[in-house]
């Protein structure tokens, strides 16, 4: 098991009640896993993460479903918006 810590942005964030989550993934979980989790843990999240998929950093590089996380890594969730 591994500690990953994730970072939720608006409106995820509303969802789950906080903005910082650390939760115990398996060692070889990947971006998909910790989604599942997530969802699991926070039931409300499944439906944000429906209507407005985000955008998906580790630590500064945008990140895949299947990117292989790591213990300690910083997992951010954020909503894509466009401004006119």
């Amino acid at each position: 098991m591994m500690q990953v810590q994730a970072r939720l942005a608006e409106p995820f964030w509303r969802a789950v009640g906080q903005r910082n989550l650390t939760v115990d993934l398996a060692s070889d979980g990947r971006i998909a896993d910790l989604l599942d989790l997530l969802c699991e843990l926070y039931p409300a999240l499944t439906q944000e993460l429906a209507e407005a998929p985000p955008h998906i950093f580790v630590g500064d590089e945008e990140a895949e479903m299947d990117t292989l996380l790591s213990e300690n890594c910083q997992v951010h969730l954020v909503w894509a918006v466009a401004g006119g």
